[in-house]
C-alpha cells in the first residue's frame, strides 16, 4: 500500500516537473507570428465553408435533377 502511494507521489512529481519545462520553453508570440497564426486560420475557415457549400449546392441540384 505505501508502495503504491509512493508511486503516485512519484508520478505526479515526474508530471508537474514535466509540465514546469513545457512552461519554461513557452514563449508569448510576436505580432507578426500572431498575424501570420490568424491569416493562416482565417482562410483555412474560408476554405473549408466553400468546399462545404460547393458540395451542399451540388446535392441540391442533384436531388432536383431527380425529381
Amino acid at each position: 500500500m505505501a508502495e503504491a502511494n509512493l508511486k503516485k507521489k512519484e508520478r505526479a512529481r515526474s508530471l508537474i516537473s514535466e509540465y514546469t519545462r513545457v512552461l519554461k520553453l513557452a514563449k508569448k508570440p510576436g505580432r507578426k507570428e500572431y498575424s501570420l497564426t490568424s491569416k493562416v486560420t482565417a482562410i483555412g475557415i474560408v476554405l473549408i465553408g466553400t468546399i462545404g457549400y460547393i458540395l451542399k449546392y451540388v446535392s441540391v441540384i442533384i436531388q432536383n435533377f431527380g425529381a
